[in-house]
């Protein structure tokens, strides 16, 4: 599983951890965040097709989230439904690039937009430009780059070992 989507992984652990402290006695003993662990290579390999989709988003985005090719294909050996996480990931690259193609953005900006498409992939836009922090894009960016991002929020879904 890609880096960024492990640490989404973390921050919503972390929330669900916080949550339920709130309300557990004190001798339950949820997991700690730092005992989260990368799942096992369910699939040994991926097909042709498969790849060539990952090696044309991963162009798109490399500058933002530079992996080599072998951490993006571990990455989806590991999910249990790589297509799906591929499409994902498609459709943040294809909004990503619409955005950045007609505009000069510094580094910083491509990042915050990349972030933004990120929370996007897992929520729906209005919960994502909810209570939104912008530093670099304005908030008629934010809206237009969040427009742009067509597939349906696909939440996090990890398990407990």
């Amino acid at each position: 599983m890609p880096i960024v989507r492990i640490l989404l992984i973390l921050v919503i652990i972390a929330t669900a951890y916080y949550l339920r402290r709130r309300s557990v006695p004190p001798e339950a003993s949820p997991a700690a965040v730092s005992d989260i662990q990368p799942g096992p290579i369910r699939h040994s390999r991926l097909s042709a097709d498969l790849v060539a989709r990952i090696q044309k988003f991963e162009a798109v985005v490399a500058e933002v989230y530079p992996q080599t090719h072998e951490k993006w294909l571990e990455g989806f050996q590991r999910d249990i439904h790589p297509e799906a996480e591929i499409a994902i990931w498609e459709a943040i690259a294809t909004a990503y690039q619409k955005f950045t193609e007609k505009r000069s953005l510094s580094l910083a900006a491509k990042n915050e937009a990349f972030g933004l498409l990120l929370v996007r992939s897992s929520r729906d836009t209005p919960t994502t430009l909810a209570g939104l922090k912008l530093k670099m894009l304005t908030q008629a960016e934010a809206e237009e780059l969040l427009g742009l991002y067509s597939a349906a929020p696909q939440p996090i879904q990890y398990e407990m070992r």
